[in-house]
């Protein structure tokens, strides 16, 4: 509903303590258009009446037949409003209440001069006064459902009808002639109260008509979006399906082929293609992931210093053999005057740049991929703070299949891509450039594109970032292997492959691991022995981890035992599970799939010179 009180002439009235929208306007005024063309045939009947059965119109001709004209008149000019109100109200609102009110006065005046003169002529007690009377006290009746949408009309309706009369009546004076028009003034009063009343009853079932019509138009878009929704998932499940059971199948193929291997440099290459496959299932579900963090509000961005060349150097070494395979050109070029060492988050930037630059490649069979990186030009006026800063823009173009200009509106939303066509052509989960564009606002940009179908495309997006200096990257911290004191290690995992894994890279580094199940048999073991660190996964038969920790915290301060450096190595990835974990106790969290460095890290991270045992 707008808020805009709307404004009424002079003679007219809608309701004016209902803040309403035009459109709410508009549909009581032509209904008022509307119920005073059908209300208009009663006039007829009472000359029709005095014609048929008493000698008015032979003792009073004149005045007979120019009210009749004027009433006449009167009911063909609403006749003519009720038939083209819609025009009339489009061409001039204004002009149709007026031409309403003219009418309505018309035929009102020249009643109520009936009614006078006929009183006047023939009495109280004369037929044809008993006549103009019920036909008068029908009009009077019948009015406050015609001119509901309107009280102040309806006013001067019964005003002009009865008012005349009961002046009359109180200048003859007497007692019939006074309480006629005691009765006359009484039914004017009635005929307020009713009126005001169905005015107030009118208008409210109109606001509510219009608030159901409104929550029904709300409802079919909610229907129609939720539809619409529901469609994109679908799509978007079957393409993850897709992407998923993909390289599931060369993981699945690979590790058999290895099993099956005669020599170890067969089964090296098999296994090769198999890790292949296994980062190919992570990067979706990579994507998942950080969709997710995104459309929460809950991705950050790391603010280090980087080599910008040094990444996009990166980018280019990943796509190049994409590129090789289809005969591309594939070109990165960075401005001179772009500055090298930047303050922001290179892994998030690269991640943008891989997709754009990996997707220009899939969708273009023949021609070339160009990363263009440059500097927007600074103004001279631009304070020190600012001129410490690098505005860049970054340009992804291609010569490939090209998006047309209806499918541009909807390419960065999620689970979406240009058709199905070309899902089934190219493959990909439709979430890359919907992270892409949350990515670039997140550092303070807007992915745009523009493209031409069979020319090209070229996606765009600009950053600002601090400058940094080069001795700013030889103070960040390197990871190097180091051959840190052995530790007891008690690792809770119920997963044989995962426990495996786990325990073969920590003996690698001289840590002595004991191996559990369950989360009954972590803290049973906690109890039995002391460990330097314990490897909690969180999902495990008979007792989770997020309990053993409860119960281990728990016994530690009962019993007043030193503080286990407790880390939660999980598959749950989603977001807010790493802050659940901590706040259930734990002291850290590594996310699985992991690297073996990362996982080295991880227990360098906890290691103290307390918690080492001899080797």
């Amino acid at each position: 509903m707008s808020a805009a009180q709307p404004s009424f002439p002079a003679g007219s009235s809608d309701e004016p303590k209902l803040r309403l929208s035009p459109e709410l306007v508009r549909e009581a005024r032509l209904d008022l258009a509307a119920r005073l063309g059908y209300g208009v045939y009663g006039y007829a009947l009472i000359f029709i009446a005095l014609g048929a059965t008493t000698r008015y119109p032979v003792e009073h001709p004149v005045l007979f037949w120019s009210l009749a004209t004027v009433v006449f008149l009167a009911m063909g000019m609403r006749v003519t409003l009720a038939l083209m109100r819609d025009r009339m109200y489009a061409a001039h609102p204004r002009l149709l209440i007026w031409l309403l009110t003219l009418a309505v006065a018309a035929g009102s005046g020249v009643s109520g001069l009936l009614f006078v003169s006929t009183l006047r002529s023939y009495g109280f007690e004369n037929w044809t006064f008993v006549i103009v009377l019920l036909w008068m006290a029908g009009i009077v009746a019948g009015s406050g459902l015609s001119f509901a949408p309107n009280v102040k009309l309806l006013a001067l309706h019964v005003v002009l009808l009865l008012g005349p009369v009961t002046l009359q009546c109180l200048l003859i004076g007497g007692a019939q002639a006074n309480t006629f028009a005691t009765f006359c003034l009484a039914l004017s009063f009635f005929m307020a109260l009713v009126g005001r009343y169905m005015h107030k009853v009118y208008w409210q079932q109109l606001h509510d008509h219009a608030l159901e019509k409104a929550r029904a138009r709300e409802l079919e878009l909610a229907k129609t979006a939720a539809e619409s929704a529901n469609r994109a998932k679908g799509q978007f499940l079957a393409n993850m399906s897709h992407e998923i059971r993909t390289p599931m199948h060369g993981i699945l193929g690979m590790a058999e082929l290895a099993m099956d291997s005669e020599t170890p440099q067969e089964s090296r290459e098999y296994i090769k293609t198999l890790r292949s496959c296994a980062e190919g299932l992570l990067a979706v579900l990579n994507d998942i992931l950080d969709f997710s963090k995104i459309d929460v509000g809950k991705l950050t961005l790391e603010n280090i210093p980087f080599s910008l060349r040094h990444s996009v150097d990166q980018v280019c070494k990943l796509v190049l053999p994409q590129a090789r395979v289809k005969g591309l050109l594939l070109e990165c070029q960075i401005a001179e005057d772009v500055p090298d060492v930047l303050v922001g988050d290179p892994t998030r930037l690269r991640q943008v740049l891989i997709n754009l630059v990996g997707n220009a490649a899939k969708f273009t069979e023949s021609g070339s991929v160009k990363l263009q990186v440059s500097q927007t030009q600074f103004d001279s006026a631009k304070t020190e703070k600012i001129q410490n800063q690098a505005d860049l823009i970054f340009q992804v173009s291609d010569t490939g299949i090209g998006i047309s200009e209806e499918q541009q509106k909807y390419i960065f939303g999620a689970f979406a891509q240009a058709d199905g066509g070309v899902t089934r052509r190219f493959g990909g989960s439709g979430l890359g450039l919907a992270i892409c564009s949350q990515l670039a606002q997140l550092m303070g940009g807007h992915l745009s594109v523009e493209s031409t179908p069979h020319v090209g495309s070229t996606f765009q997006f600009i950053c600002t970032f601090a400058m940094g200096k080069e001795q700013d990257l030889a103070m960040q911290p390197t990871l190097v292997a180091e051959n840190e004191a052995p530790m007891r290690i008690l690792l809770a995992e119920d997963n044989p492959a995962n426990q495996l894994l786990s325990a073969k890279l920590l003996s690698r580094r001289g840590h002595k691991v004991n191996v559990v199940s369950t989360g009954l048999a972590a803290v049973d073991a906690w109890e039995a022995t002391e460990f330097d660190l314990i490897l909690m996964d969180d999902q495990m038969p008979v007792m989770d981890g997020v309990e053993a920790v409860r119960q281990i915290r728990s016994r530690e301060t009962t019993n007043r035992r030193r503080r286990t450096t407790i880390v939660s190595l999980s598959a749950s990835a989603m977001v807010g599970d790493r802050e659940r974990f901590l706040a259930s106790g734990m002291d850290g969290y590594l996310a699985k799939p992991f690297t073996a460095e990362e996982l080295y890290a991880t227990v360098r991270q906890f290691a103290s010179s307390k918690q080492r045992i001899a080797g």
